[in-house]
């Protein structure tokens, strides 16, 4: 049995760093996310290498234990990175490294004073709480957000995230139950975590790095005409009812003007288009103004309705990227990064403009590239 145990941690280990590799070269998912999906696994050996080493080397390896047993404080900041390119914020090295800071000097402490493993160990229990507070604050805040994303962009890339983050939330959890057995004597060991929960929850992992790169047919295939689908709204709030809209002017010419002027800044410069749950009201306080303000900005100044004026940046913003041919983004990803928030309603939206599909217009610039070449 212990020769079935080693053998299964040894493979866990390998497709791990295989897994690894595979994230970085892949071209068609967002390539922030595969980084960090990948030092996330490079990370994630450690624990597995030590579990390995205490089976074959007697005593173990210390730099392995010394890494596996500080990897509690990895978890809280990974779980911030996830929520962090789930909301597409900014998560470079140089904005991240803050967070992986209380990582290093634990480890640099227990190099030192290797026999301070339990108040390194125990101060890591409250830096991962802290973050598990922190990233539950962060899901609270932003339901609508994750909703738009569980229902209207299933299979790609930020909706298999959900479940990375799901699953590290739970395992930083059951982390913390534990230990706090150990700690008050319920527990003799922490067999549970070695033997039961971390290797379940390398597995699971590996499952996602497994969908996010080889993504079967049977769960990826896009229909190559949506429109026969029900398309919901693209926001879940409305334009103003008829009867209440434009029941007087506000705004002359030399108001609206510089409005406009504003209103286009917000989408050329900011592009605030690409907020998924970007609706009327928020606009309107992006901008300062009321929503009868903007309302009446966009129907008489501007000829067009919100949804019409958000959806034509939305849209040359896919189709800006479907043309690109260093883009290897999914049309899921593109739909989503570009600001939709259902895959129907882009779907619909494309080929109303553009009489095809997204699959069908990517295809027709590259064959026309193929000819001019």
């Amino acid at each position: 049995m212990l020769e079935i145990f080693k053998i299964f941690i040894l493979s866990t280990i390998t497709i791990t760093l295989w897994t690894a590799f595979l994230l970085l070269q892949d071209k068609r998912s967002i390539p922030k996310l595969n980084r960090w999906f990948a030092v996330f696994l490079f990370a994630l050996t450690t624990p597995q290498m030590d579990l390995y080493a205490a089976h074959v080397v007697p005593g173990g390896i210390f730099f392995l234990s010394l890494l596996a047993s500080v990897f509690i404080w990895l978890k809280g900041p990974f779980i911030w990175i996830f929520l962090s390119v789930l909301r597409r914020n900014e998560v470079s090295p140089q904005k991240m490294w803050i967070h992986f800071a209380p990582w290093l000097l634990a480890c640099v402490t227990l190099f030192i004073f290797p026999y301070l493993i339990m108040p390194v160990v125990m101060l890591g229990m409250c830096h991962a709480l802290i973050y598990l507070c922190a990233g539950f604050w962060q899901l609270a805040n932003n339901r609508r957000y994750i909703t738009e994303v569980w229902q209207g962009f299933q299979n790609s890339a930020y909706y298999w995230l959900l479940y990375i983050i799901g699953g590290l939330i739970l395992l930083v959890s059951i982390d913390l139950v534990v230990m706090s057995l150990v700690m008050s004597g319920i527990l003799k060991t922490y067999n549970l975590l070695d033997y039961g929960a971390f290797p379940i929850f390398s597995v699971y992992v590996l499952s996602i790095g497994f969908l996010s790169v080889y993504r079967p047919e049977l769960l990826f295939r896009e229909k190559a005409n949506s429109t026969q689908a029900t398309a919901r709204p693209l926001e879940d709030v409305k334009d103003l009812p008829a009867e209440q809209k434009l029941r007087y002017l506000e705004l002359d010419q030399s108001v609206a003007q510089p409005l406009v002027h504003q209103l286009k800044k917000l989408m050329e410069e900011q592009e605030v288009y690409r907020q998924n749950e970007l609706c009327l009201p928020g606009l309107a306080k992006l901008m300062g103004i009321s929503v009868h303000q903007l309302s009446e900005l966009l129907n008489v100044h501007l000829g067009t309705s919100f949804y019409e004026y958000i959806n034509n940046y939305r849209l040359q913003f896919a189709c800006n990227l479907l043309k690109n041919p260093d883009c290897a983004l999914r049309i899921l990803d593109i739909a989503f990064d570009a600001g939709f928030n259902n895959k129907n309603s882009f779907y619909r939206i494309f080929k109303d403009v553009t009489g095809v599909t997204p699959n069908q217009y990517r295809e027709q610039v590259l064959q026309t590239e193929l000819k001019t070449a």
